[in-house]
């Protein structure tokens, strides 16, 4: 019996895959900031919570810095002055 599906490129699967984790990552460290970040808005002399959200926008952009070297985020417009 012969398969009469279509073949497809095994990297074209590991590209939207990859992209799908770093997307999931990239929100639910966006989720999780932006909880502490309310919680900071009411307690600014946290210091902690400061440091927790420093940490977590440091793993947002390392995790848009690995997009953007696979090429899957877009770029991002100049502004014009």
């Amino acid at each position: 019996m012969t398969d009469k599906r279509a073949q497809t490129d095994p990297m074209d699967h590991d590209a939207l895959t990859t992209t799908d984790v770093w997307k999931k990552k990239r929100d639910d460290l966006k989720t999780k900031r932006n909880s502490l970040f309310e919680k900071y808005s009411k307690h600014p002399q946290d210091v902690h919570l400061a440091l927790e959200i420093k940490t977590i926008d440091d793993e947002i952009a390392e995790c848009i810095q690995k997009m953007d070297r696979r090429g899957l985020t877009a770029p991002v417009p100049a502004v014009k002055k």
